[in-house]
């Protein structure tokens, strides 16, 4: 049958672990994970016929802003079973708390968000997979992005002996020939021709890449933004006020002419601070991506709440910890974004999470920020652990800071530097 899907390329089934044709009997079962967009819905349809296997369709909430209804309603229309997991809690725990100590952004851009939830997705598929004794995990990922990377180290990692389907990158299908199968099996997608974007989103971050942004030169398409609201809908000023302990949140405070609210269960915080401060216009980042082959791609990520987050963590730790354990936690953090962005999770994250844990059992504290449209200031910074002047020694410490002290510590600590700049200037005039 010519579906007008299948171009397979020579060397698609090169790796061992991709399932090949004729490595599952018709009948077989399949488990895909499944967002309900155009990716994973075409997938849906090639299974059930090119392969003429059944289809377990797992979404995962991972804080996205999804009817979760319709997309049950797709994937019965499209033949499928559906499994539903609701993982934000987990989300938050196993990977958002990570990514705040370790300050993670891509390379001092945008807030981590895509790399972390499929972590946890292919944590949760791993989990059904058990529990099913099913052996066959597909995923809509292209070969373009790093997704690949992603899903297909992770559960392989978790899950030994596991046969990955990957029919988007296996088959080499752009979008615009996903959207004209979408069309011609009359698949309901929310993509077009007109408005092709790849949008991401989960609790921590929404991501809106491919389509027109393809071209680096395209306006900022505004009119796809969610939470960052450009020009800023929200007049006046606000305040957002975050309390940490052991390096997490614990109770954040948003308020403005309107009111005031407070959280302490940090998912609702999260998701409530995204609206919040992207309503002042906070937390859109136009950015260039590298993908796992090297080349650049333009991405929109919008992430207010992260942001402000990340920035409070920072500030808060850049006043309790030390300039060795700060220079050393840089150092590796750049290593774990790496880690996380790429898809390639050497099991050294494990090692740099220990030390960011011990790291951040000094970081408490509260930081208060005030936001107007499309700017946010510290207002005030209250560590617990804190090294600035006032924490060492101010009027309530018993230790006095002693300037005598200041004219020896030059004198003797200083001096192999002077010796060597005047040694430079010798050595430069023999030359």
């Amino acid at each position: 049958m010519d579906s007008g899907f299948v171009g397979v390329g020579p060397g698609a089934y090169l790796a061992d672990y991709v399932l090949k044709p004729g490595d599952a009997p018709e009948g077989t079962a399949y488990l895909l994970l499944y967002s309900g967009g155009l990716d994973t819905s075409c997938c849906i349809k090639y299974i059930h016929d090119e392969l003429k296997g059944s289809v377990i369709a797992l979404t995962c909430d991972v804080g996205q802003d999804e009817n979760f209804d319709d997309i049950r309603s797709k994937a019965f229309a499209l033949g499928a079973e559906y499994v539903f997991k609701d993982v934000k809690s987990d989300f938050y725990t196993k990977y958002i708390s990570k990514a705040i100590r370790l300050n993670a952004c891509y390379f001092d851009g945008h807030p981590l968000a895509s790399s972390l939830s499929r972590q946890i997705v292919s944590d949760c598929a791993v989990e059904v997979a058990k529990q099913r004794d099913l052996r066959i995990i597909a995923h809509g990922a292209t070969g373009r992005g790093n997704d690949s990377f992603r899903f297909d180290n992770a559960l392989l990692s978790r899950l030994e002996g596991v046969k990955i389907l990957a029919p988007i990158r296996n088959n080499q299908i752009d979008r615009d020939r996903e959207i004209e199968f979408a069309q011609r099996h009359n698949i309901p997608v929310s993509a077009t021709r007109k408005s092709p974007y790849s949008v991401d989103e989960n609790m921590w971050g929404r991501e809106i890449e491919a389509g027109a942004l393809d071209d680096l030169s395209f306006s900022l398409p505004s009119e796809d933004l969610a939470w960052v609201k450009l020009p800023p809908l929200a007049s006046g000023q606000g305040r957002v006020s975050i309390e940490f302990d052991a390096g997490l949140p614990t109770r954040i405070e948003l308020g403005d002419e309107n009111g005031r609210a407070e959280f302490t269960n940090i998912v609702e915080a999260i998701m409530r601070l995204n609206t919040f401060a992207g309503a002042y216009g906070i937390g859109l980042h136009d950015h260039l991506e590298e993908r796992a082959s090297g080349v650049k791609v333009r991405e929109l990520h919008e992430s207010p709440a992260a942001t402000l987050i990340i920035r409070a963590h920072k500030i808060l730790e850049h006043a309790s910890l030390t300039p060795i354990e700060l220079s050393t936690k840089r150092y590796l953090e750049t290593r774990w974004v790496q880690s996380m962005v790429s898809g390639r999770a050497d099991p050294v994250v494990y090692c740099i999470d220990e030390f960011a844990n011990v790291a951040n059992r000094r970081v408490a504290g509260k930081v208060t920020f005030k936001i107007t449209a499309g700017q946010y200031f510290t207002d005030s910074i209250k560590p617990v652990y804190g090294l600035d002047f006032r924490s060492m020694y101010g009027e309530n410490q018993n230790v006095r800071y002693n300037q005598d002290l200041v004219a020896p510590a030059i004198e003797l600590m200083d001096g192999p530097m002077r010796q060597a700049l005047r040694n430079h200037e010798i050595a430069s005039k023999t030359v």
